[in-house]
């Protein structure tokens, strides 16, 4: 087998060497000839020795002394970058990796080996596309408390479950386990996912599953971040949601307090994808839910006001219609309005103003949509709403006359 010397320097380096991939200050390539970025050209002498050292340990490596966790981290160095796929064209690392995995799904208990290779596999970010089969037993295990592996392999399992989601949204997410406060199971923050302590500690110990009631209301959150900072519109709904944060980040006085915070939309979305999402995957686990335990996890609330596509909102004892009171917000802000461009479906700048279109233009607006079915919906709605106001304005200019 390789000197253990050898093995140490080899999995210290490449976890160096694929942490470093990427310039940390510009997020550029390196030319691995320089070792400069090449956008901003400068010099990072970490990459530069892990690739050294690589280089100068893979012509002891053989199939005979290349052991398990070994080729997990060449596989992780191959995926990470192809400069040193022709020096390890030898060994067949998916293949092998894949066998490794399926391995370690078959087992009913693990001994140190294999929990070097569960901890190496759950704590690298190229593995989050892996099947999730192996992932699913062991968080399974816990549940039933069946278990045997350390928390910081389960902590690491978690978070391979909420990024193996998230990733695909934004490379910049991230997953972290803080002391969050009393009643404050997780948080979101653009796309960071934070659990409470106590949420992970009560699922490890006793094998509590709100944990995956917790994560998916909080994902849901990064999604919505992801789609308001795309432009991206689905359904009314998406500028209806855009348009009550906006009024309760620019609003908090009146709007942003406990009491209407749990009525606003992004939560009663993180309640319901809760609702959904942590069921269905305690299913899949093979694990019955009452109704009731899971409205009371999920926090759902069957209230009609609190429809997803419905605008009217109870906001210091008085109900109020989200759409009018935007109206009002955004007239003389018009740096909101070009920030987001899925505002543009309903309102346009005039004069200096920004205000609602007309129904005549949102109809002629709508015949060059190709027959895009969901955002004829939209338009069929906006138009439905200006058609509202405009007769509400047309009955108060006769009376007025």
């Amino acid at each position: 087998m390789l000197n253990q010397n050898y093995k140490e320097n080899l999995i210290n380096s490449i976890n160096i060497f694929c942490k470093n991939i990427n310039c940390l200050g510009c997020g550029g390539t390196y030319n691995y000839q320089t070792f400069t970025c090449e956008f901003c050209g400068s010099i990072n002498e970490e990459l530069k020795k892990s690739y050294l050292n690589i280089f100068s340990i893979i012509p002891y490596l053989n199939k005979d002394n290349v052991d398990k966790e070994i080729t997990l981290y060449l596989y992780k160095l191959v995926n990470s970058s192809d400069i040193f796929n022709h020096a390890l064209e030898q060994f067949d690392l998916t293949k092998e990796t894949n066998s490794i995995i399926k391995e370690l799904e078959t087992k009913v208990e693990y001994n140190d080996l294999d929990t070097k290779l569960l901890e190496c596999i759950f704590s690298n970010d190229i593995f989050l596309d892996i099947d999730n089969v192996l992932r699913d037993i062991i968080l399974r295990n816990v549940i039933l408390r069946k278990n045997s592996l350390s928390k910081e392999l389960i902590e690491k399992t978690i978070s391979h479950l909420v990024l193996s989601d998230t990733r695909n949204i934004s490379k910049d997410s991230r997953f972290y386990i803080r002391n969050l406060g009393e009643n404050v199971g997780g948080l979101a923050f653009h796309y960071y996912v934070y659990l409470d302590r106590e949420v992970m500690d009560n699922f490890y110990d006793k094998g509590d599953i709100s944990i995956f009631y917790v994560l998916p209301h909080e994902m849901m959150h990064t999604y919505r971040t992801y789609v308001e900072s795309k432009g991206i519109v689905g359904s009314i709904y998406d500028t209806l949601a855009l348009k009550e944060r906006l009024l309760r980040e620019y609003n908090q006085d009146i709007y942003y307090n406990d009491k209407n915070y749990v009525k606003n939309l992004h939560e009663i979305e993180a309640n319901a994808f809760s609702y959904r999402a942590g069921t269905n995957y305690l299913k899949s686990l093979g694990f019955e839910i009452s109704e009731e335990a899971v409205l009371n996890i999920s926090g759902v609330i069957n209230n009609d006001l609190t429809r997803l596509d419905n605008p009217l909102r109870e906001i210091e004892g008085k109900l109020v219609n989200i759409n009018e009171l935007f109206a009002n917000f955004i007239k003389d802000k018009k740096d909101l309005f070009y920030k987001y461009p899925q505002l543009h479906y309903e309102f346009k700048e005039e004069e200096g103003q920004v205000i609602y279109k007309s129904k005549m233009e949102l109809v002629d607006e709508m015949t060059f949509q190709n027959k895009d079915e969901s955002l004829e919906e939209i338009y069929l709605t906006l138009i439905k709403n200006a058609n509202d106001r405009e007769s509400i304005k047309d009955k108060n200019d006769i009376l007025k006359s």
